[in-house]
């Protein structure tokens, strides 16, 4: 029993090394590719994320079949910022204590992802058109989640508000659009957008 034990404690280890050296490179990856401001929005949203996706009252009911989170990473022809994105979001191991399912799909895929429930689209890079995030919003009914300045405004669901601080930001109705109702101490804190 004990080496069953320990070889499983090997193979979750070398999953973290794994996952820590994507990490590490993505720092990489993101230096080449985009804008310092960019980076670090990326960076604050992964971490930002779990809070969103965990004020929503339904969110147990967007789990997929085998009762994990799917959170589908979007990007522009950027796989390798996509693939920075996905291991800081499998890092995060759970959210709201549910287990995450992390795909990358990309603006130019022809092949459909399933459309079993998903939790989230984050986009990973900036530029993404508008319909593409109505699309998901308004026909998937996904939280479009997007760190990149002017999305919530252009359509997403929710983002980040930059000031003096970092707050949530919310597009009150995209987020009716998706079928999402937020926890009202959430909404509280949040920095909300109103059409």
């Amino acid at each position: 029993m004990e080496t069953k034990t320990t070889s499983s404690e090997k193979i979750h280890s070398l999953w973290r090394g794994f996952l820590l050296l994507i990490l590490l490179l993505s720092r990489i990856c993101f230096a080449d590719i985009l804008w310092s401001e960019d980076k670090q929005r990326l960076n604050v949203a992964i971490n930002l994320l779990p809070a969103c996706l965990g004020a929503d009252l339904a969110l147990a009911d967007k789990l997929s079949v085998t009762g994990k989170l799917r959170i589908l990473v979007l990007h522009d022809n950027q796989q390798h910022v996509a693939l920075a994105v996905s291991a800081g979001l499998l890092a995060l191991k759970t959210i709201s204590d549910f287990p995450l399912e992390v795909e990358i799909v990309s603006t130019s895929d022809r092949k459909k992802p399933d459309l079993s429930p998903i939790a989230a689209l984050f986009v990973a890079t900036p530029g993404i058109k508008s319909e593409i995030f109505n699309n998901w919003v308004e026909n998937k009914r996904t939280t479009v989640f997007s760190p990149f300045s002017g999305d919530v405004e252009r359509g997403a669901v929710a983002g980040i508000y930059v000031t003096d601080r970092i707050l949530p930001y919310i597009n009150l109705t995209q987020a009716k659009k998706a079928g999402v109702v937020y926890k009202p101490f959430f909404l509280r804190i949040a920095k909300q957008y109103d059409e």
